[in-house]
C-alpha cells in the first residue's frame, strides 16, 4: 500500500447513480497503461450494464468512499443479485449477489478499496446475505485485496477468476 487514506464511507443513494456508472467504467477499464475503449461503448454492453441498469431493485446496495481532504467521491462498491437468465461475470447462483468495486485513478492504493470492501461486506452480513461473489482479471492488482479478504478462487473464465466469500450471519461465529 502506497499510503493510508482516512476518508469516510457512506451508503450510496440515488444521487450517486451517475458516479456508480463512472466507477463501473473504471472497474472494467482498470488498466492505467492502456487507454480503455470509449465509456459509452463499454457501458452500453449488456454484460456490463447489468451491474447497474434499473438500479434500485430489491437488494441493490452501494457504499461510496469520500476523500478525507476534499470530501469528494473517490470510490464505490456495490452488490446486486443477478437473475440466472442474465448473469454477470462473477455469477455463482441467484442467492449470491455480485460485488463491484472501483476507485478513481490517482486514489488507488491508499486504502479506499480496503475500506469499501470491509464496509460493504459487513453491510451484506448484517442484512443476512450469506455470500458475495465477483469476477476479477488475474493481473488486476485488486486480486490481492480480495484474496486477503478471504475471497476464494472458484474457477477461471478466460483471464478472470470468479471468486466467492462466505459471510456468517449477524451473531453467528464465522465458519
Amino acid at each position: 500500500m502506497v499510503g493510508r487514506s482516512d476518508g469516510t464511507t457512506r451508503p450510496g443513494g440515488p444521487e450517486d447513480l451517475e458516479f456508480l456508472w463512472d466507477m463501473l467504467y473504471e472497474a472494467v477499464s482498470w488498466r492505467p497503461e492502456e487507454p480503455g475503449p470509449p465509456r459509452d461503448e463499454v457501458l452500453s454492453d449488456p454484460h456490463v450494464a447489468c451491474y447497474l441498469e434499473g438500479w434500485g431493485r430489491p437488494g441493490d446496495t452501494a457504499v461510496v468512499y469520500l476523500d478525507p481532504a476534499t470530501a469528494s467521491r473517490t470510490g464505490a462498491a456495490w452488490y446486486r443479485f443477478m437473475p440466472p437468465e442474465e448473469p454477470g461475470y462473477g455469477f455463482v447462483e441467484p442467492s449470491v449477489p455480485e460485488l463491484t468495486l472501483a476507485v478513481v485513478p490517482g486514489h488507488r492504493g491508499l486504502g479506499a478499496g480496503t475500506a469499501l470492501l470491509a464496509i460493504l461486506t459487513e453491510t451484506a452480513r448484517l442484512r443476512g446475505v450469506r455470500a458475495l461473489s465477483l469476477s476479477v482479471e488475474r493481473d488486476n492488482p485488486v486480486l490481492r485485496l480480495y484474496e486477503q479478504s478471504s475471497f476464494a478462487k472458484l474457477f477461471q473464465v478466460g483471464n478472470a477468476w470468479t471468486m466467492k466469500k462466505g459471510l456468517s450471519a449477524a451473531g453467528e461465529a464465522p465458519g
